[in-house]
């Protein structure tokens, strides 16, 4: 999959501008604050249909506009072509179009532009908190699988009216017997996605730890035993689970299991007043030579150990869909040694289009790949490079 071209008017600070790009390697030059996270920021909407920063609409339509206009068109890698468009105003309005087909629900996009984002905040996926790792899979699973997303984005309506329901239950707001009838009515609902959802989530752990080996063995040039481990919360899916991919001939007795889970401690659950138990509260550990990195790892181990993860999900998506994701690398080269950086450019360019946006040249100083294109940035006005001969 690569991006062929794109038309940006109202997108923060960006100038309006038409581009056309290469397939291979587009190189973003510029300062910090000059627009190369912004333009990174306008490709990349479409494919989650909204800003993977969690930036609100008001926060990225331009100041001296009303509303912001987008349009992609993507080819395949089948050779076909895709037109991408979405527009954005003060109002809260959103519009998104396929191929000049409408898309209602932000569902509908995600995996149609498969792009896999790597910056310095990258590092939240193997130092931040639980949430990181879980929207990490969520992503990465609800790529290769519709079933996944469905019931994920269920599971997480539902689990939004059980936890109202525990409060009011707790203020005295609903009568106890009656709010643990409801509790358990909802519960049944829960289950039903949770084992869904904690078999997704193992399946996404199993299909893309191989390749996240190599690629950390790539990067590093170290044989050390690189793993990603899934930790439910749920005591089915620690017992029922883990390890195994084909489950669905006991389905039915996963759910049933989960649901007595939820059951046992309705209880504990309306004397605290917030749901207890669920995969809402998983965890995955990134782990080098046995420990892991999120307590003993450095710098350099973790930032790699993330780079070695989110390049692997791009991997995981072609052996499942045979989609090659497009790449892109905001200004993380000056967080890695020069051997390594040098190493995931080469790695990413072989196979995918990227694009590459940093503040210091020294970060590609020597590297000439195939078919670069190169753009200046400079108060979001951007500046094509054309080599000399």
């Amino acid at each position: 999959m690569r991006i062929v071209s794109a038309a940006i008017t109202g997108f923060r600070n960006l100038q309006e501008d038409y581009f056309e790009f290469s397939p291979r390697v587009n190189l973003v030059l510029g300062r910090n604050g000059m627009g190369k996270t912004n333009f990174f920021e306008a490709l990349n909407f479409i494919a989650l249909g909204r800003s993977h920063q969690g930036s609100k609409i008001e926060e990225i339509i331009s100041f001296n506009s009303d509303s912001l206009f987008v349009r992609l068109e993507v080819e395949d890698d089948d050779g076909s072509s895709v037109r991408f468009e979405y527009g954005l105003d003060r109002l809260g309005s959103r519009r998104f179009k396929v191929n000049g087909a409408p898309v209602s629900r932000r569902s509908e996009l995600v995996g149609r532009l498969a792009t896999v984002f790597l910056n310095p905040d990258s590092i939240t996926l193997v130092r931040g908190g639980p949430q990181n790792r879980r929207q990490f899979v969520d992503q990465g699973q609800a790529e290769i699988d519709a079933l996944y997303l469905a019931s994920l984005s269920a599971f997480n309506r539902t689990l939004k009216q059980k936890s109202g329901l525990l409060r009011d239950i707790k203020k005295g707001l609903v009568n106890y017997q009656k709010g643990k009838q409801e509790l358990q009515v909802w519960n049944k609902e829960l289950a039903v996605h949770a084992a869904v959802i904690c078999v997704g989530r193992n399946q996404y752990v199993n299909l893309i730890s191989p390749f996240a080996q190599k690629g950390h063995q790539q990067l590093t040039e170290i044989d050390d035993l690189f793993e990603f481990v899934y930790h439910p919360n749920l005591k089915t899916a620690q017992n029922r689970i883990l390890g195994t991919v084909e489950i669905q001939s006991n389905k039915d007795e996963i759910e049933a299991e989960i649901l007595s889970e939820f059951d046992y401690i309705i209880g504990d659950e309306i004397q605290r007043g917030r749901p207890l138990v669920g995969p809402q509260l998983d965890d995955f550990e990134v782990r080098l030579s046995d420990l892991d990195l999120r307590v003993f790892g450095s710098q350099g181990e973790t930032r790699t150990a993330a780079a070695a993860l989110i390049f692997a999900r791009g991997d995981v998506l072609f052996q499942q869909r045979k989609i090659r994701p497009v790449l892109f690398f905001d200004d993380i080269f000056s967080e890695l040694d020069r051997q390594r950086s040098r190493r995931l450019q080469e790695m990413a360019s072989r196979l995918h289009q990227v694009f590459i946006a940093t503040a210091r040249t020294d970060d590609v100083q020597g590297w000439n790949p195939d078919q670069l294109k190169t753009w200046q940035v400079s108060h979001g006005c951007f500046e094509n490079i054309i080599p000399e001969p």
